[in-house]
This record gives structure tokens, sequence and C-alpha cells, in this order.
């Protein structure tokens, strides 16, 4: 046990997820200091539930499912949504593979909560379906569904054709 009655597994946790989930937030809320603020507060639920979680197969799947429900919540509430639209640098991420480009960005952001963090997951995490439900506490074919509807809605406001994906 380290500082606090907490073992150095959790500094190594928050270490190694933190840039991941961060990026992952930012893309459903479209916001990096927000994705940011939102990512801690996941962190702070883990630490809370730490003895339990770091238990867990795959505490890093809890870890995302209240990360992601928080921004979910956050977007559903539209915090200040026209202003960090207009002030969120298109294409920005907060620790970064490539990023799609800003008008994808922009399409992924309309779409209703649950199909973005589909999208998100599935595309930008390159994460399995069967991953993307245990995170999002969804049977997996409620996620290939909302995956499927979202790309029409993709496919519309980017005047695209659509494809079958898995």
């Amino acid at each position: 046990m380290g500082r606090d009655g907490f073992d150095a597994d959790f500094d190594t946790f928050f270490l190694h997820e933190f840039p991941r989930v961060a990026r992952t937030v930012h893309h459903i809320v479209g916001d990096r200091a927000r994705a940011e603020e939102l990512t801690q507060d996941a962190f702070l639920e883990v630490l809370r539930h730490w003895r339990t979680v770091s238990d867990y197969d795959r505490p890093d799947l809890w870890l995302r499912r209240v990360a992601i429900r928080k921004a979910q919540r956050e977007r559903h509430r539209g915090w200040r949504r026209t202003e960090l639209e207009r002030l969120a640098a298109p294409g920005t991420v907060v620790d970064a593979p490539p990023t799609p480009a800003p008008e994808v960005l922009e399409a992924v952001r309309r779409l209703a909560p649950g199909q973005r963090a589909v999208v998100v997951l599935f595309y930008l995490e390159d994460r399995p379906m069967a991953e993307i439900a245990e995170i999002l506490g969804i049977k997996e074919s409620t996620g290939w569904s909302q995956l499927h509807t979202a790309r029409k809605h993709l496919a519309v406001a980017l005047d695209q054709e659509v494809s079958d994906v898995g």
C-alpha cells in the first residue's frame, strides 16, 4: 500500500489510461478542457472504488463506462454547447493518433449521445463491439444497431454512401 492507503497500481493505471479516456471523452463533448475535467471526475469515481475495481479483469472498461456516461450527460444537458462549438478548435485531441477530418468530427458530435459513444469507441478507439457493449452497459445487438443508425446519419451529413460494417 502506498500513500493514503492506495497502492501504486492506481498511479500506473491513471498514467496509462488518462490520455486514452480523455481523448474518447473529447470526441463526445467536443471540448478538450471539459473532456479532461470529466475524465478526472471519472478517475475520482474509480479511486473511490479502487479496492473493488482493481480486482476486475478489465478496470479500464469500468472507467470508460463511467467517463462516457459523464460525457453523455454533459452533452445531453447542452453545457454551453454553442460556445463550445464556437471555441473548440477543429481536429484538436488530447493525446493523438491521427484525427478524423474536422467535418467528420463535427458530424459525429451531432449524433445522439448513444450513437456518438458507439462511433467513438468503434472507429476512434478501434474496440470490438462486445467490449463497447460492456463499456456502455448495452447489448451487443443494440451497439450494432446504434452503429448502423449512426452510419446512416453520418452518410447523410457527409453526403456519402453507406456500406455495411461488422
